[in-house]
């Protein structure tokens, strides 16, 4: 069962910035947001075509375009299976995933399109549970605020419709679960993740996972980290 990390967040708050410093010969991105990652020197580490070809090859390139929930896990398995070099896929965004689909059926009537959402979702994160054990999945996510009990918190993110938040309830799959923190220190500005629940949020990780309740946006550190604590 591979190990799987959800990384929540408001857009533009350093969610995928927190994977500059992994290995890139390690790290296979699906990107259902279709954008170019945001950090130096992306387009030599992460290759969307094959030099020789032209055309994106699943056995050489590292870094797949698509909103389609089919080559997503697809793209999951065969890495799993024939990428032994790689030892972490990134999911950025599922929610953009979600969006693609949403937006295909915007003029299909009825609640069935919310059910194939939802479906979707459920079997793409369980799918995550039957890869090599070696293998870590590292999935980011769209947060939004809502309202219970006239205290704001912030919600799985999900276009168009609750029943990915209600009945499918992503949060649940996951041990870890990071979110997004942006402060203003001075004249500086501050990326960090939260790792644990301060009810307003969604975070959470084992106790003793890591050293403090805000940890830099640095997913190599966060990586090593569930290793030491894992290891013992």
């Amino acid at each position: 069962m591979a190990n799987k990390i959800l990384v929540t967040g408001y857009s533009g708050t350093g969610k995928t910035y927190s994977l500059a410093n992994i290995d890139p010969k390690e790290t296979f991105i699906i990107c259902p947001d279709e954008k170019a990652p945001p950090f130096k020197g992306w387009k030599k580490n992460y290759l969307m075509k094959d030099p020789e070809t032209g055309k994106f090859n699943p056995n050489t390139c590292n870094y797949l375009k698509t909103t389609d929930w089919e080559k997503i896990r697809a793209a999951m398995s065969f890495v799993s299976n024939k990428r032994r070099d790689i030892k972490y896929v990134v999911i950025d965004t599922i929610t953009y995933a979600m969006i693609g689909e949403f937006m295909d059926k915007a003029k299909t009537v009825g609640y069935t399109k919310f059910t194939e959402m939802g479906d979707n979702v459920y079997k793409t994160l369980k799918s995550i549970d039957g890869l090599r054990d070696d293998l870590t999945v590292i999935v980011m996510a769209h947060t939004e605020t809502k309202s219970f009990n006239g205290v704001d918190r912030t919600v799985f993110g999900v276009p168009g419709g609750k029943l990915v938040q209600d009945v499918v309830k992503p949060e649940g799959m996951f041990s870890v679960i990071l979110e997004t923190i942006v402060e203003k220190k001075g004249n500086d500005i501050a990326y960090g993740f939260m790792t644990q629940n301060n009810t307003t949020n969604m975070a959470k990780s084992p106790a003793g996972m890591f050293d403090s309740e805000i940890v830099p946006n640095d997913m190599s550190a966060v990586l090593e980290a569930i290793r030491l604590f894992e290891e013992g």
